[in-house]
């Protein structure tokens, strides 16, 4: 009988279902909910041609484009099928069976699920119940044990947490001494401004991973980038595919960029929309955490009220993410953020004469 390769024993996947979320309103995966305006998307459309459907792309003047946006040499960026593939394509370079990595808990799932692919031993540095991420144990750990790589999500996705860049680069400077490489995954750039892509060129142990799937909301068209010093783009280079993107996405990657101005300013009125539904929250009495993604977790008594609010919310058209079921974000569900239009009509048709609301759900502190 054939059977998998022996390195996939220990490998365990929870496959969320992909039903039909036509006629919703998407606040359940951290996408762009209204996507961009007829006009726009239009004049795009207009530049297609047969050719970027059946011809290999090329993305060297994407590269290039890319790289002076980012503030950076075209030797310092690799591009992707999205974030995710880059993030695998680092851990297919760089971990073999055996070697120990330090992530953080909880944090994007797929870190665990690449990890158990390549064999990979995790050494997990846990959020407090207070959403409190402990740095410092973070650094002692990685002075005291033999670590290959750290990954930190910066902000991080569930928590919607954020490192301060002196943190970071206090991190990166003590994994330099260590040998150790650190991925520092800023998939939600943008909607929150701290980077560390300025440090590539000091530390040649840093991986900065990309996407343009959350702030520039083209999650369907799969594209990321990695920025790094040039050794480390090197290394990517020997396992790059013969494409590293298709073409439609590294076109309109390509559009964006071209229009950036007003890509920015969308960016904008989502962060309003986001803080706009934090604070009605708060002056509501919600449990509420603050987050630098595009989504906002709101606390729920227990996971039978947390059910009955996605439910009570799916019948008004919105799709909410949860309930999650482990600490600290236990019975916690996730609302993704969007634009400050929406989430004004969000919280005049879902949380509405609030005091009635978080009593029937349970939600009042």
């Amino acid at each position: 009988m054939i059977t998998h390769s022996e390195r996939l024993n220990k490998v365990r996947r929870v496959f969320d279902p992909y039903n039909d979320r036509k006629g919703y309103v998407r606040l359940d995966r951290n996408e762009d909910p209204i996507g961009y305006g007829d006009a726009f998307f239009n004049n795009w459309k207009s530049q297609i041609t047969i050719d970027d459907i059946a011809a290999y792309a090329d993305s060297t003047a994407f590269t290039q484009e890319l790289s002076k946006w980012v503030g950076v040499l075209p030797e310092n960026v690799y591009i992707g099928a999205g974030s995710d593939a880059l993030i695998k394509a680092i851990f297919e370079t760089y971990i073999d069976q055996g070697d120990t990595i330090l992530l953080q808990n909880p944090s994007w799932r797929m870190y665990n699920v690449y990890a158990s692919i390549y064999g990979a031993e995790i050494n997990w540095i846990n959020y407090s119940d207070d959403f409190f991420f402990d740095t410092d144990a973070l650094i002692q750990t990685l002075q005291a044990k033999n670590i290959r790589m750290v990954i930190l999500a910066n902000p991080n996705q569930p928590t919607g947490t954020s490192i301060s860049y002196e943190i970071l680069k206090k991190i990166i400077s003590a994994a330099k001494e260590r040998n150790t490489l650190v991925v520092v995954d800023e998939a939600y750039y943008l909607f929150h401004d701290v980077t560390v892509v300025d440090l590539i060129s000091d530390f040649d142990n840093l991986i900065i991973a990309r996407t343009f799937s959350k702030a520039f909301g083209l999650a369907g068209l799969r594209i990321g980038y990695a920025v790094a010093h040039s050794r480390r783009i090197q290394d990517f280079m020997l396992l790059r595919p013969v494409t590293d993107a298709n073409s439609l996405a590294i076109n309109f990657a390509s559009y964006l960029l071209g229009n950036i101005d007003y890509v920015i300013d969308r960016i904008k009125d989502f962060n309003r929309g986001r803080d706009f539904l934090f604070e009605k929250m708060r002056e509501n009495n919600l449990v509420c955490q603050k987050s630098y993604g595009n989504f906002l977790l709101l606390a729920c008594i227990d996971e039978e009220k947390a059910r009955s609010l996605i439910a009570y919310a799916r019948e008004k058209k919105y799709l909410l993410k949860g309930p999650f079921l482990e600490p600290p974000l236990k019975n916690y569900i996730r609302i993704s953020t969007s634009s400050l239009e929406l989430m004004k009509s969000f919280w005049d048709d879902c949380c509405y004469a609030m005091k009635n609301f978080a009593k029937k759900y349970g939600l009042e502190k």
